[in-house]
């Protein structure tokens, strides 16, 4: 039940929509990653509080205050999950790295920092390219792209999400 004060009542539906739609967030990104355990122990929570939440509010459909908590609490959880997920920057990603000549280095520069990297030589529409692979935690890759840009600062740089590994460096650690 909700307190009877009105305030308190809109801060507790509030504070619990932020946290339900935070851990919807956080459910989202483990499942896209393959986390199923921790995606389902997440779930059970989110929904047990929202449930409680959405009884609550429905019960009291006339209490304008409190659909405005919980309306507020969906928009403030939105953010504060996407702020979450970015600052845990949970699992890996891919990175590829395209330099007209600098390819070397620049792999050489992820080398010293610990990074793995692999070189190709490719050809692109201006002409010759080298193209740098490399597999980093998400928490490395804006020191990724800073060690790029400072080698060559006209290297084109693409990140997406990677959902499995199997075997490989990253990063001082063997994967199996």
């Amino acid at each position: 039940m909700l307190p009877d004060n009105i305030y308190l009542a809109f801060i507790v539906v509030f504070l619990l929509r932020v946290t339900d739609v935070s851990m919807g967030t956080l459910r989202t990104v483990y499942i896209l990653q393959g986390r199923r355990i921790r995606a389902t122990v997440i779930g059970f929570f989110e929904v047990l509080i929202w449930i409680f939440v959405v009884s609550q509010v429905v019960a009291a459909i006339s209490n304008w205050v409190l659909m405005i908590g919980y309306a507020g609490g969906f928009a403030t959880g939105t953010y504060v999950g996407l702020w979450l997920e970015s600052h845990f920057a949970i699992g890996y990603a891919q990175l590829r790295i395209i330099s007209r000549s600098y390819g070397e280095q620049i792999a050489s520069a992820l080398w010293k920092e610990n990074f793995g990297a692999t070189v190709v030589r490719g050809h692109g529409r201006a002409g010759d390219i080298d193209l740098v692979f490399s597999i980093v935690p998400r928490r490395h890759i804006n020191k990724c792209v800073q060690i790029a840009s400072g080698i060559d600062k006209d290297s084109f740089v693409s990140v997406s999400d990677s959902r499995y590994l199997y075997r490989g460096y990253l990063g001082g650690a063997m994967r199996k």
